[in-house]
């Protein structure tokens, strides 16, 4: 009996790259592409790791917030705080290479002041803050407290 050959896996380092460059090819055509492409991807793969998960979801929730799609915006931005601690522990570069330019935060703190929930805008500025994401998020969290 022959053996049988092994399917080679990718690790999340490799499935996050081809995420990333298959995006940038659809965020190429507009933010309209962009989502449907991230939520075609979404649909197709319901293995991917967890970590990955977060960076689709932070994306998505961008392309949806440009697109002006909220269901789908809030619904990206609740998973990629959920899937925030595992892009922290699965990928610990890619994730703090990302740090300056995560987007979940910013589409929340946009969402939430134009529903008029300051405080739990103000929230999440501070929580970005407490992350380390830089002073855009101190300056909005002042901002926020000064709209109250």
């Amino acid at each position: 009996m022959s053996r049988r050959p092994e399917i080679a896996h990718k690790k999340p380092p490799e499935i996050l790259a081809d995420l990333l460059d298959a995006h940038r090819m659809a965020a190429l055509d507009g933010p309209v592409q962009a989502r449907k492409y991230l939520e075609r991807t979404i649909d197709k793969h319901h293995s991917m790791p967890n970590g990955v998960k977060f960076f689709l979801y932070d994306l998505l929730a961008e392309a949806a917030a440009q697109t002006g799609e909220t269901e789908t915006r809030d619904h990206a931005v609740r998973q990629a705080f959920t899937y925030l601690p595992f892009a922290a522990e699965d990928l610990p570069r890619q994730h703090k290479d990302w740090l300056p330019s995560i987007r979940c935060f910013l589409v929340a703190i946009d969402a939430a002041l134009d529903e008029g929930q300051f405080d739990a805008a103000l929230q999440l500025a501070e929580d970005a803050v407490a992350l380390g994401l830089g002073k855009v998020y101190a300056q909005k969290a002042e901002s926020i407290r000064w709209m109250m």
